[in-house]
Formats: structure tokens, sequence, C-alpha cells
């Protein structure tokens, strides 16, 4: 069944000469935001049309699947990246009902270590981690990037699949090469299988069923169930996109207000009642002592402005320290300088993140008010990921693009480019 029914409504894309063909085909990214965003399905047929992924690009004809999938594998294997290996019902003879999970990083993980279908290998924040990740996630850029949550990326076998289970995120799912088949459910019953190793809903009622071929993509908002299932090997690509529960989000905000904000408050003072008189109840909690605690606390303040550092630095900031490599031979200030005065390339490195708001830059979990010269540079950097030079930069731009050199944020090349 093809999806033009009132749950997918079909977008057939058209392209132009003088622009990026959008992924949403015809529909505009108003009536995208209006009709479908958190509310329904929409399916795009060759919304990027005979996707290749981002493995193994440079092979092709039937050798080409296999030198994706073994590069997309072997990344499995690192110890910095999060993957998981899910084996679905019947890939385990001797438990053919049984669903598993691992969670990597693997010692080894290959074709010869697997068996013949009925398993998949997901692997996170794969734009952190092959070249085009982040080119591919721009091709989404109609919603905000300060939304989006990363590029995860699935191999699987044929009758691989990760079970029916429905997501409080929302969610493109890309088809690269090889074809799945999805099933697609606004069903009430979300009862989850209590003997599953991995979260799968117990039933799935499908209203819909479709192919997906390479290049294909299917939206989905928060809370639809679906249920994608392999017909060979094949790889999926999902652009997910950041739904923080209040909790996560009042959690998250206090933790800011004590690094942040207690800073004003004299570390040495202390609670004192030299007024102190006796209660007739020794056990009682006296409101002299709470009015005193209650001052202490309004301290504590902030407003739209310490809200807004507070997101910048959450949302870019996701990253540990040890994801960034300060470079193996550190230049001087003056040598650095010059070589922005030469050719080549200044590349953002992959785990970096990056927002502006106003005049202020947020990079990775950092916050920095910037003069308009630097913030236009940041702005190409962050989203281009990458500067060309010889770059002419004024001496605030220098002293920043040269802290984020040594941090690891940045990276000099002499490739030329393309």
């Amino acid at each position: 069944m093809d999806a033009t029914c009132d749950l997918l409504p079909s977008a057939v894309p058209h392209a132009r000469a003088d622009r990026l063909p959008s992924v949403l085909g015809d529909m505009d990214p108003e009536t995208f935001l209006r009709d479908h965003w958190q509310k329904r399905p929409l399916l795009i047929r060759q919304a990027i049309a005979d996707f290749a992924g981002l493995f193994a690009p440079g092979a092709s004809g039937p050798s080409a699947m296999t030198a994706a999938r073994d590069a997309f594998l072997s990344l499995a294997t690192r110890e910095d990246v999060t993957s998981r290996l899910v084996f679905a019902p019947g890939a385990n003879r001797r438990k053919p009902k049984c669903w598993e999970r691992f969670d990597g990083p693997f010692s080894r993980i290959d074709d010869s270590t697997l068996p013949k279908s009925h398993w998949s290998v997901l692997i996170h924040g794969v734009e952190s981690l092959v070249p085009g990740g982040w080119e591919l996630l721009r091709r989404f850029s109609f919603i905000p990037s300060a939304r989006v949550d990363d590029l995860m990326v699935s191999y699987a076998s044929p009758g691989g699949t990760v079970g029916p289970h429905d997501d409080l995120y929302d969610v493109f799912l890309l088809q690269g090469p090889g074809r799945r088949r999805w099933q697609v459910s606004n069903q009430a019953d979300r009862t989850l299988d209590s003997d599953a190793a991995i979260k799968v809903l117990k039933t799935l009622v499908p209203e819909e069923e479709f192919l997906l071929e390479p290049g294909d993509v299917l939206y989905l908002p928060p809370g639809v169930a679906h249920f994608g299932v392999s017909d060979e090997p094949c790889f999926t690509y999902s652009i997910g996109f950041l739904a923080p529960s209040h909790r996560e989000l009042v959690q998250s905000f206090l933790g800011y207000l004590n690094e942040e904000l207690v800073q004003g408050i004299d570390p040495d003072a202390l609670y004192q009642d030299p007024d102190l008189r006796t209660q007739a109840d020794p056990l009682a909690l006296s409101d002299a002592m709470i009015d005193q605690v209650a001052e202490v606390l309004q301290q504590v303040r902030w407003n739209r402005d310490t809200v807004g550092d507070f997101l910048g630095r959450l949302l870019t900031g996701r990253k540990l320290p040890e994801s960034f490599a300060a470079p193996s031979r550190t230049l001087s200030r003056l040598a650095f300088s010059r070589r922005l005065q030469g050719h080549g390339i200044l590349s953002l490195a992959r785990v970096s993140r990056g927002l502006v708001r106003g005049d202020c830059l947020f990079l990775n979990g950092e916050s920095h008010h910037v003069g308009p010269q630097t913030l236009t540079l940041c702005r190409t950097l962050v989203s281009d990921r990458k500067l060309t030079l010889p770059l002419a930069v004024d001496a605030p731009t220098l002293a920043l693009l040269y802290d984020f050199y040594t941090a690891g944020y940045l990276a000099l090349s002499t490739e030329s480019v393309r």
C-alpha cells in the first residue's frame, strides 16, 4: 500500500536548479509546521533522490553495500561511540522468541560474528563521527538547530528490527541503501512487552503499511507507534529532535544556578542568630529562622536572559570535555595568526555544537558575548562547519578563535576547498 491516506499524505519532490532540493518536496516549511509538526505523520517519496548514505561513498555496484556495512560496523568498536546490537525474535535458534540487546563498544563485530538475519546495529551521534553528517542535518534546517538532537544510523540484516514502539520526540526516518517496510498506528494501547530486553509494544495494529526505498523520508510526531522491518540489508538514518522532560529542565537549571549564579554570594557568610530567644517548644522550626534563610535564597534570581544563557549552554554542551582533542603540536598565537592569513581550511570539530542569541555565541557549553565581526564569522563557522582561509580578523576575534583552537574545538588544515 502507498501512503496517500489521511494518516500519511504524500509529498512529491520537485527539484530546482538554483537551490538544493527541499526534503519536503513541493510542501513549503510553513505548511509542514502548521499541518504536520507534532501533529500528523508525513511520507515524502524521494526526499533525497536515491540517497546513497554516508558510508563508503566511493564504492559502487554490488560491493557498495558490503563496504558501507563494514565501515559502519567498525565504528561500533570505538570507545567513544554509543552503539547497540539488537537481535529480534528469529535470530537465536535456541531462543526463537527472544529479544536480545547488547551495548557497545564491541571488541569485534562483523559479518562473520553475526547470524544471517534478524539483527540490527544502531549508532548514535553519527554527525560527530563521519564526514557529511552535519551537512545532512542541514537539509532539515527548517527546524531550528536548537531542537536537533542527533543523527542516529542503523544497519539491519534481512528481518532486522527494533520492534514496534513509539518515541517521545519528533523524528525523520530517511531510508538509506536497501529497503525497509514500515507499519504505523495511532492506537491507544501502549502496553509494553514485559519479557523483551528492549522497549517494544506488546501488540501493534497497523493503520498503514508501506515500503521505503533509498531517499524516501517518513516523518513521525511524538507518540505515533511504528514498526520497521528490513526487507533486505538496509540502512536507516534517523534525524531526531530534542524533547527534554520538564523534570530534566528543572534539574539542569538548578545545577546551572548552583554553578553560575551563586558566585556572588559570600562563601564565608554563615547563618547567624545573635538575637536568639528561648522557645516554648524546642522542637518548633521558628518563623525567624525560615525568614532568614528565605532572605538568603532570594539572592538567587533569574530572568529571561538567565534562561537564555542556560539553554544555550545546555543545548551545545552535551559532549564531555574529553571528546575534544587538542592539537598534537599547538601553534603559538602568532603562528596561528599567520596560518589564518595563508591558504587552507579552519574547520569546526565534528563534536562541536553552536548556537547564537543576540550578541552571544554559544559553543560547546560556553557562552561568549562578541562583537559584530566575530559573530558574523562564527555564524558562518557554525553553519558551514568550516571557514576558508585566508581570514582577516580583528584582535578580539583572533583571541577567541585561538582559544577554540587550543581547546580542540577548531582544526587547521591545508586541504583545498572543492
